[in-house]
């Protein structure tokens, strides 16, 4: 795993003493900005007309005057001899004013060099520290550093340059992501590189407004959540010292110019701030039965799911000659389909090239097995995949195939095809049935699991390589289970309480924020049944439970302190999701975001020349 797959006051601007300063800067919040923005990195050299050399001329002329009498002659002085007494005094005087002056030239000097530095180039600051050139953009009022921006965006890049090495995306990651083109969520073409910064601007925006919502809300860090950001940085400095780097250097070497460890550190913590707003928004946001049922009527569509059969072939985009070949295959394979079984027939043509490739792989890593039960087992494997259930929340398709799908007037039967020119696939749906409501039970609890552990070196392991513990060794973690159960019950027996309990003591890094996706608070949400071992699911389904009942339940694993919050229905459990959900979408909606273009521009602009570099050095 490298390091991108492992992670997340005013300023005082110097005076410069003009008198025209307000004509290049304005004022915000306390703090100057310029208002030219057509700024660059690199600090120029002011040409003589600059208002700043005015300045430093005017500042020069005040400190050789010690009234309106003192007028020097730099000829005569030069030139004139010292005879009398009073010209040693005249002399002495005009060493001091050249002095002065001297003294002064070179103070403006360091004012000017350190105010064009300020306006003009990042320090790689977070907070206070941060200089105006560093801002790249402000949610909400707070400032995000280009620092920052580039971690963001290098993370995202990384994040889609993985999935098209997989074959998920139509990027080519060795060329100019500029000249290659992608859809947004509008269905807009736009080049990747834009697409990688709106999906920047888009996260900065969400964890941002998140993480200034805890922050008002009086949200803090676990101690957990601490000790994994710190054991990242510990990592990175590690990393940074095998490499005899600078942690600062290191950092922007992998994350992007002007990434430090600040930035990184900053970066976590609104991660984790942003997952404990949102678990702690999921506990207070309550969502009544008629509010689920009223959001029911007006969504219906969402909430069916439909059976369907399909065929997938490539598609070719290349040239219009190569899509009207690919029309025609697509057109011939739809001649041939009138049911499921038709499908099923032309799985052996359709798939032919793939059947082949898996054969292949197949017998290179078992000798012993034939080609021909090879190429059984490759058929069959293809055979089992034309099936699929579409629903209408997420439907894979386009607007236009959906809602065909889940229209009820469309009979069983018919039959439409799909393009998808970014994955390079045309999907022939055969509707095999109507859509029905998902009404499968499901449940939601939190639960705290203590595991028993263990410090003897020969324990034994079962065929599923887990530990084989002792009875000292359960009656440990039996004990501990009670003494966190006495502690939620001593409290207020809220929900929030148990779900920082979870966070504190679990050891289901799945349900938490210990684990590397979004959890927090040991939550399992709209659970369906057979999913978690008997005992538990056994306990959560029981028809008398009632919202905030809790009991110890012993399984294999160890002992789960249960706390139940409801059993409904499969649709009746994502209403309330998606209810929530778009209550936290107003969140972001309403954060106030102000893109600095120039700096962002600039910062795109470099990422693709250290890409084009990187390339031809690597092709060297």
């Amino acid at each position: 795993m490298d390091e991108k797959e492992k992670v997340f006051g005013d300023n005082q601007i110097p005076d410069n003493g003009a008198d025209n300063e307000k004509d290049s800067f304005e004022e915000k919040d306390g703090v100057k900005y310029e208002t030219n923005d057509n700024w660059e990195f690199e600090a120029e050299a002011p040409t003589l007309n600059d208002d700043m050399f005015a300045m430093t001329d005017y500042l020069l002329s005040k400190s050789g005057q010690e009234n309106s009498d003192s007028q020097i002659n730099m000829g005569e002085y030069i030139s004139a001899e010292q005879t009398t007494e009073e010209k040693p005094k005249k002399n002495m005087k005009l060493v001091k004013i050249i002095t002065l002056s001297v003294f002064a030239v070179i103070i403006v000097a360091i004012a000017t060099v350190f105010t064009v530095r300020w306006f003009t180039v990042p320090n790689g600051k977070e907070g206070k520290m941060m200089n105006p050139a560093s801002v790249a953009a402000t949610v909400d009022g707070e400032k995000i550093s280009l620092g920052m921006y580039n971690l963001y965006f290098s993370s995202v890049v990384s994040q889609y340059e993985q999935y098209a090495n997989y074959g998920y995306y139509n990027l080519d990651t060795t060329a100019d992501y500029a000249t290659q083109y992608t859809t947004d969520k509008d269905g807009n073409e736009i080049s990747w590189l834009d697409f990688f910064q709106q999906e920047t601007i888009n996260q900065i925006k969400m964890y941002s407004a998140y993480y200034n919502a805890a922050k008002k809300d009086g949200i803090t860090l676990t101690a957990k959540q601490q000790e994994t950001i710190d054991t990242q940085l510990d990592g990175l400095k590690e990393s940074a010292s095998e490499q005899g780097k600078a942690l600062d250097d290191y950092i922007s070497s992998v994350f992007g110019d002007y990434c430090t460890a600040e930035t990184v550190q900053l970066y976590m913590e609104q991660f984790y701030m942003s997952v404990n707003y949102r678990g702690k928004f999921a506990v207070e946001t309550t969502v009544a039965d008629d509010e689920i049922s009223k959001y029911f009527e007006e969504n219906k569509s969402k909430y069916y799911q439909i059976n369907m059969s399909y065929l997938a072939c490539e598609y070719d985009s290349s040239s219009d000659e190569a899509k009207a070949a690919s029309e025609q295959k697509i057109k011939d394979y739809m001649s041939q389909i009138t049911d499921r079984q038709s499908i099923l027939d032309l799985v052996p043509t359709a798939y032919a090239d793939y059947i082949e490739q898996d054969t292949q792989t197949a017998m290179q890593y078992d000798s012993s097995l034939t080609e021909e039960d090879a190429r059984k087992q490759a058929l069959e494997s293809y055979e089992q995949n034309i099936d699929g259930v579409i629903y209408g929340s997420d439907s894979p398709f386009s607007d236009e195939i959906n809602n065909w799908l889940f229209d009820e007037a469309q009979p069983t039967g018919t039959i439409k095809y799909y393009i998808n020119e970014e994955t390079g696939y045309a999907y022939i749906i055969l509707k095999t049935e109507q859509a029905t409501c998902v009404e499968d039970e499901t449940y939601t609890v939190r639960h705290i699991l203590i595991m028993p552990e263990t410090e003897r070196l020969d324990a034994e392991k079962d065929e599923n390589g887990n530990t084989i513990f002792n009875e000292e060794e359960w009656a440990a973690a039996k004990t501990k289970t009670e003494e966190i159960y006495k502690q939620f019950t001593d409290g207020d027996k809220s929900e929030y309480s148990f779900a920082l309990l979870a966070e504190e003591h679990s050891t289901d890094t799945a349900s938490t924020s210990a684990g590397s996706g979004t959890a927090f608070g040991g939550l399992y949400e709209g659970v369906p049944l057979g999913q978690m071992v008997p005992s538990f699911e056994g306990w959560a389904t029981d028809k008398s439970r009632q919202y905030g009942d809790t009991e110890i339940v012993e399984s294999d694993y160890g002992y789960h302190i249960m706390f139940f919050i409801s059993d409904r229905p499969s649709y009746q459990s994502q209403i309330v999701a998606d209810i929530r959900n778009e209550k936290l979408d107003e969140l972001i909606e309403n954060a106030e975001l102000d893109i600095h273009e120039s700096v962002v521009k600039k910062a795109n602009d470099k990422f693709l020349a250290d890409k084009k570099a990187a390339q031809s050095q690597s092709a060297e």
